[in-house]
């Protein structure tokens, strides 16, 4: 059975990048993550994972594929 600890992420749940339109050092949480999954031209995989920056607002890409 899953139990709740405590609301509040652990240290080592939280991950660190840069902002690359305004240089924002941001820190986010696996639950702040969004993701696209699809299909490319060729029928291959495409997809990313991004968080949005909350200082101008724009897409910070974490991971593409």
């Amino acid at each position: 059975m899953v139990k709740v600890i405590k609301i509040k992420p652990a240290r080592e749940v939280k991950k660190r990048c840069v902002c690359e339109n305004c240089g924002a050092t941001l820190e986010y949480v696996p639950a702040d993550i969004k993701s696209y999954s699809g299909t490319d031209i060729s029928g291959g995989p495409d997809g990313c994972e991004w968080i949005n920056c909350p200082n101008c607002k724009k897409r910070v890409t974490l991971r593409s594929w």
